[in-house]
């Protein structure tokens, strides 16, 4: 079956032309703001990709005078993170949901990279927007990995968390259910036939992962399995920017791990919190002749399309619905534009749903 095109978000157009994302928005949004030679540059990858941005729908001011007083323009902060990690599809679709959602407000987004998270970006100095959406690492805590002059700015702004809300970190948060993520992991190995489960996470004290884990094992235990973690704990103090996991060796020691346990105690399927986690243990079994679902059922996490297409059998993983988080999140921020003393922080959870591929043997036979 032909898999879904996936179409190209801003993120693929810095990329291409090996700029900051924020040179794109400015290309798109203000280019006499930006050099001849740059903007060709960028104009070229957005022809190659067939990148379209996405046009605003007017409205007409509301009558009461706040669309008036507004500057119209949303910031897009990311934050902390080198390449490999801003460029990972879950975030991508995060925000090609956040660029579908302004289709039908009178809105402009401004991007940003700040991956030191050590400046105060342009638009925050000349206060060019009205409020946030901030991607930054889970991992870590933004007081202590973060300058505290762009802390203040952000905090001092209406904001919205997107996919999750770092360790220190105040405001709103649109991301997924880990607990629905977790009890639907736990159910389904159990379904499968599975009993002796594990939990694999080379960063461990991320906090997204950390909810994940603590729901799948609580529900693996209500449900009579036994669960062993395979985690690395990081050594000292967290520092951003943050690299994905990209090789297999950032798994291998934990693969080497879970094989060294005796055949009758070893866990015969392992939840892992992403999908560029899964495909570095796919790999780190291969080279110890090992196959997925055969020697070990896995379950991931995120439905990254474009990280997995390649992989046999095919992943099973849980979609936490990325697009559909990006969405949400400019519906509160707009929200929050609306409500300007109502300073309760709130937290919106998406539903994740399971897609079932080949990965997770069936036991129960």
């Amino acid at each position: 079956m032909d898999k879904p095109i996936q179409k190209p978000t801003i993120v693929d157009v810095a990329t291409d032309a090996r700029v900051a994302v924020g040179t794109v928005s400015r290309v798109l949004n203000m280019p006499d703001a930006v050099g001849p030679k740059i903007r060709k540059r960028v104009q070229e990858a957005i022809d190659r990709l067939n990148y379209r941005p996405l046009r605003r729908r007017q409205r007409p001011p509301s009558g009461n005078g706040q669309t008036a007083r507004r500057r119209n323009n949303i910031g897009v902060m990311l934050l902390g993170m080198e390449d490999s990690l801003s460029h990972l599809p879950v975030i991508t679709e995060a925000l090609h949901g956040v660029e579908l959602a302004v289709t039908s407000v009178n809105v402009n987004l401004m991007l940003t990279n700040i991956p030191g998270a050590n400046r105060v970006p342009a638009f925050l100095e000349r206060n060019q927007v009205d409020g946030l959406i901030i991607k930054s690492p889970l991992l870590g805590n933004l007081r202590t990995c973060a300058s505290a002059d762009l802390i203040d700015r952000i905090e001092k702004m209406p904001h919205v968390w997107l996919l999750g809300r770092p360790e220190g970190a105040k405001g709103d948060m649109v991301g997924c259910d880990n607990n629905v993520g977790g009890r639907m992991a736990a159910e389904y190995l159990h379904q499968k036939g599975h009993r002796r489960v594990a939990f694999l996470h080379p960063r461990a004290g991320q906090t997204r992962s950390e909810g994940l884990k603590s729901s799948f094992v609580s529900n693996a235990d209500r449900l009579g399995m036994t669960v062993q973690m395979f985690e690395r704990i990081l050594e000292g103090e967290v520092r951003w920017p943050l690299p994905a996991i990209t090789h297999p060796a950032d798994v291998e020691p934990l693969v080497k791990a879970w094989l060294a346990q005796p055949k009758a105690k070893r866990p015969t399927a392992i939840l892992t919190p992403a999908d560029s986690i899964a495909v570095q243990i796919y790999a780190a079994l291969n080279q110890k002749g090992l196959k997925v679902a055969k020697d070990l059922s896995i379950l991931s996490f995120n439905h990254e399309k474009p990280l997995v297409m390649g992989l046999s059998p095919d992943l099973t993983t849980i979609d936490v619905q990325a697009e559909a988080i990006g969405r949400r999140a400019v519906d509160q921020i707009r929200w929050r534009l609306d409500h300007p003393m109502d300073d309760i922080p709130t937290r919106i959870l998406i539903e994740p749903k399971l897609v079932e591929g080949a990965s997770v043997a069936n036991l129960s036979r």
